[in-house]
């Protein structure tokens, strides 16, 4: 697992989580979650919208998203479909948060223009 940076806007309740220093080549949105991936399609980014309301179902407890203290993110590739694993690290304990997102082998077409 790679360690990420975060920012929280709080009065956006956007969380903001990525890699300092990489750039996204193109993002995948699903649902609340927009996955930012680099050319060589490793993961770069990841925004959470409604970031309060989204990881509190996510994760066995109600948290604030002011408790965390890093987060960690891997890849796990199927043949159609990417696994992302967000480890979440609380005061107390650590929480792992997996979602599941299309596998794009294509650019969308309106990238062509």
């Amino acid at each position: 697992m790679k360690d990420f940076k975060f920012d929280y806007d709080k009065e956006n309740d956007d969380l903001f989580i990525y890699l300092e220093g990489k750039k996204s080549n193109g993002a995948i949105e699903v649902g609340d979650f927009v996955f930012d991936f680099d050319k060589n399609e490793e993961l770069v980014a990841i925004e959470v919208v409604e970031a309060s309301d989204v990881l509190s179902k996510l994760i066995s407890k109600v948290i604030s998203l002011t408790e965390i203290k890093s987060i960690q993110a891997e890849i796990i590739k199927f043949r159609n479909m990417d696994a992302i694993n967000i480890q979440v690290q609380l005061e107390d304990r650590k929480e792992k948060v997996p979602i599941v997102i299309p596998n794009i082998k294509r650019r969308s077409p309106v990238l062509e223009f």
